[in-house]
């Protein structure tokens, strides 16, 4: 005789069931039935029920509802982690085959995923599902969609067909396609001059569609895969490969791998990339190529490809290898030599607790004899004291730009700084910030009659007071595709805001000579329209103005204050479409003098920007492709700025 079909109750039902424990279920079960008597096991007519062996589930009959349960000693304790739960509006159990068949509305959560499903086959001997119909699988941070999914939950392999979903990627210094000027800092090349060192947060999801996707532990492999950035469908802008693998290389850092792969723009044009592995991870890295312009250092126009090298957790190490175009045509010092070829090493370390390790070499050409006028230098490492960063630095032929002083080469330097974090003053809305430290300087000294270079150590402490006054404030857009996020990645909220800063700082030099300063700014800031239509819909500017008083002279030209009315004026504004220009320029306002500009073009969407900046005071640029939500930058800027006698941090 069979057990009777029980029909299912009308609303869902929950069923727990321990895969690894799936022999004992099956044991007390078999206890149970051992219990009927045996006489109870009679067929039709009366005849005795023989058979060999134990009796078998399925030839018992179902106990009567008068007949007393027997007393079965208590399951184990049962990990949360180790239960199967299941829900459905139908469920069947075929006890033989220890196989669940769940239909409509389906859910399944085993060690932390979760299937949703329109109906799923779980055979808890094997740990083999089948889901079919609006799969949705969820393991972690990553969310999957498909048609039909096998997968087995003990081998944590499986297989989605037409899938489509999303990759979360981690916590990433975030970088966005545009940045609006306050969102940038001070010494940045990007039109500003006030604000933050811009904006952190956690990288947003990566949406993809994929034929087939293969999981296998941890590494996701796709056949026909577009990735996107785009929150929005169609895409602007797409990833597009036969075939790719997504594999974790330690704990927050994943690489993904791609076969020839192409970016896509608005599915109409399309552009080879020119690197097929990206790895992603918490380091902020350079753009794999750049196109840049460096008069002093490159003779001009240069092109840069990155390549990853050591990519371990806590440790990157990037070469960029570069081709100094203008130098070669121009036949500068031949153009068959290593004297057209540049490059620069970057070692980045992250080891928690604030902790970091910043190395950068940067070879002008690979002229070895001439290895002392082609190299620059920059080891520091940050360590947390308390609240504050206590910075150690070594440089060597550190270029700095001292405003209307221009350029100046620190031939050594060693010096160790301590930083305070920014910290409000209680409710005044008053921020303090302060620093202070001890340098060994090498560089060209102007006390010395002729000017040479010298020796000098250096005690200095500066300390900033500024406190900003929201005038105006108004609402972003909601971000939808033809409003809020229609050319910017993120709603831009239009205002505007006065700020006021005080800044001192004293230097002693141990040939007796001190220079102190008092610098007070005022300035505006402010953003008009949304960047949502077609024109004139975007204007960002930056006034300000600094007195500053000086008492006593640096013996050094880099730090040597010579600008002391300074009126600093920026403007983003946009033409037409995502197209906007930039300009930014300082003045000495005692000599009249520009010493300072910078001039952008950016082709701004919400996915990608295409952007070219000059700086001819400098003669530095760049024209640079940006990916929004990637942990790609632009490349460092190889000049130190020092403003008030101070040097300002990129």
């Amino acid at each position: 005789m069979s057990l009777p079909v029980v029909p299912p109750p009308p609303i869902p039902v929950v069923r727990e069931v321990r895969a690894a424990d799936t022999v004992r279920v099956m044991a007390h079960v078999q206890q149970a039935l051992e219990t009927f008597p045996i006489e109870q096991l009679a067929g039709f007519g009366g005849e005795r029920l023989t058979q060999l062996g134990p009796p078998k589930p399925e030839q018992l009959p179902l106990p009567k509802p008068s007949d007393p349960l027997p007393e079965l000693p208590p399951l184990p304790a049962v990990e949360e982690s180790e239960k199967v739960t299941i829900t459905g509006d139908r469920q069947t159990y075929d006890t033989r085959t220890q196989v669940f068949t769940v239909v409509g509305n389906v859910t399944v959560r085993f060690r932390g995923s979760q299937l949703q499903s329109d109906q799923v086959t779980l055979n808890l001997a094997t740990q083999e599902t089948i889901a079919e119909g609006n799969v949705f699988f969820v393991r972690g941070d990553q969310q999957l969609r498909g048609d039909r999914l096998t997968y087995n939950y003990r081998t944590v392999k499986g297989m989605v067909t037409q899938a489509r979903g999303s990759l979360n990627l981690g916590t990433l210094n975030r970088t966005e396609a545009s940045r609006l000027p306050a969102d940038t800092a001070p010494s940045s090349l990007v039109v500003s001059v006030l604000g933050s060192q811009g904006n952190t947060g956690e990288v947003r999801r990566l949406g993809f569609t994929a034929d087939t996707l293969t999981l296998d532990g941890e590494v996701w492999t796709a056949t026909n895969l577009r990735v996107t950035n785009d929150p929005f469908s169609p895409p602007e802008l797409e990833l597009v490969t036969a075939r790719a693998t997504l594999k974790p290389v330690a704990p927050g850092q994943d690489r993904l791998e791609a076969e020839s792969p192409t970016l896509v723009f608005d599915r109409q044009f399309s552009l080879p990339v020119p690197v097929n592995s990206i790895l992603i991870d918490r380091f902020q890295r350079q753009v794999p190529t750049l196109l840049g312009f460096d008069r002093a250092d490159r003779g001009g126009l240069f092109y840069q490809q990155s390549f990853d090298v050591v990519t371990e957790p806590s440790l990157s190490f990037q070469l960029s290898p570069q081709l100094l175009l203008q130098r070669a045509f121009e036949g500068q010092r031949g153009s068959l030599n290593f004297d057209v070829i540049g490059l620069v090493a970057t070692l980045d370390g992250n080891f928690g607790d604030r902790q970091n390790l910043s190395v950068r070499a940067n070879l002008s050409g690979l002229d070895f004899s001439r290895l002392d006028s082609q190299l620059r230098f920059n080891a520091s490492y940050q360590l947390p004291i308390g609240d504050l960063d206590l910075v150690t630095q070594y440089a060597f032929r550190d270029r700095i730009f001292n405003g209307s002083l221009g350029f100046q080469d620190v031939n050594n330097s060693i010096s160790a700084t301590l930083l305070s974090p920014s910290r409000a003053l209680g409710d005044t809305g008053i921020f303090l910030n302060f620093q202070a430290g001890v340098q060994l300087i090498n560089a060209e000294r102007g006390d010395l009659t002729p000017s040479t270079l010298g020796t000098l150590g250096r005690v200095q402490g500066a300390a900033v007071l500024s406190r900003g006054f929201l005038l105006l404030r108004g609402e972003p857009l909601a971000p939808e595709r033809d409003t809020g996020l229609k050319y910017s990645p993120q709603p831009i909220t239009p205002g505007l805001e006065a700020y006021v800063s005080l800044s001192g700082a004293y230097s002693y030099y141990t040939n007796g000579a001190n220079q102190g300063a008092i610098a007070g700014t005022v300035g505006l800031v402010g953003t008009i329209g949304n960047f949502a239509r077609d024109a004139l819909d975007f204007t960002s500017f930056n006034i300000a103005y600094t007195q500053t008083l000086v008492s006593g002279l640096s013996p050094f030209f880099i730090d040597r204050i010579a600008d002391t009315q300074t009126l600093t004026a920026s403007l983003l504004q946009q033409i037409y479409g995502p197209v906007r220009f930039g300009i930014q320029q300082s003045w000495n306002l005692t000599t009249g003098q520009l010493f300072d500009s910078v001039y952008t073009l950016q082709y701004d969407r919400r996915t990608y920007a295409v952007i070219v900046r000059y700086n001819p005071n400098q003669g530095i640029g760049e024209l640079l492709f940006r990916l929004s939500d990637f942990n790609w930058t632009g490349t460092p800027s190889p000049v130190t700025r020092v403003q008030g006698g101070v040097e300002r941090q990129e």
